[in-house]
């Protein structure tokens, strides 16, 4: 019987590594693997993480403190013997500025926090994937499928990310190895804390930026890491995910006020 008619558990017995899994979105993508049966191994700069979850199915969270982004691959990472991997680390760095203004150690930077750890720790994994059949979930943005100004350079690393998804898995699928992405957007975490961001008498305004409105919650991308990494996805591959209430879908179009849509707003 296949995992869409079982019930119970998706993720019993699995062995899973986390990375920045001590809060936001990697956080919930842990405790949602553990309540699914899965022996979690979480890999951040800080403890953690301090989650509830669900422990009936017998799974749980083991964490290690270290630097994913450092050269070389922690062993203990390795050693964990994973069915999922779970690439979550990635940021901007910096606030937004001009391409022109950026140096070669800012770019090398945003390459090792967004590209270059994600193919070190994804080499060290795979041939132990491969023996097992596992599954890749790569976290990318949906700035990788559109501008964003002041942000080039990571928006490239991103991009890079999505194809390095997409032609990964058709070189690992025949070894039985998945390999997806998940682009977020509008996504309520600590490195983006919309709360904080929209002041009170915007938060109105939700509706005309993305289709379901919103933020959405780190528990949102949850929901698609742990149907990437379960058997309910066992015939997905080389595909990416968005979870941002519409945003990508829309393609920049917004609501008028007045009724209508436009992609040409005057008061957006």
């Amino acid at each position: 019987m296949t995992a869409v008619r079982t019930p119970g558990p998706l993720l019993t017995g699995r062995r899973a590594v986390v990375t920045g899994g001590a809060r936001g979105i990697g956080a919930a993508i842990a405790s949602s693997f553990a309540a699914h049966g899965a022996t979690v191994l979480v890999v951040d700069v800080e403890p953690g993480p301090d989650v509830d979850f669900d422990r009936a199915a017998g799974g749980s969270i083991e964490s290690i403190e270290a630097d994913v982004c450092a050269a070389p691959v922690h062993p203990a990472l390795a050693a964990h013997g994973a069915d999922v991997l779970v690439n979550n680390v990635g940021h901007f760095v910096r606030a937004p500025r001009p391409f022109v203004d950026d140096t070669d150690d800012q770019w090398a930077a945003l390459h090792e926090v967004n590209l270059g750890h994600v193919l070190r720790l994804t080499h060290a994994l795979l041939p132990g994937l491969a023996e097992r059949g596992g599954s890749i979930v790569n976290l990318t943005t949906v700035e990788a499928h559109r501008a964003i100004p002041g942000h080039s350079v990571y928006s490239a690393y991103k991009a890079a990310l999505m194809q390095f998804t997409r032609s990964l898995s058709a070189e690992v699928g025949p070894a039985g190895v998945r390999v997806n992405a998940i682009a977020p957007d509008l996504i309520e975490t600590p490195q983006v804390p919309y709360a904080d961001l929209v002041p009170e008498g915007e938060r109105a305004l939700w509706p005309r930026w993305s289709p379901l409105g919103g933020p959405g919650t780190p528990d949102d991308v949850a929901g698609a890491a742990l149907f990437l990494a379960s058997d309910l996805s066992r015939f997905v591959t080389g595909t990416t995910v968005h979870v941002d209430g519409g945003t990508h879908g829309s393609g920049g179009w917004v609501p008028r006020a007045t009724g209508g849509w436009t992609n040409r707003p005057r008061n957006p």
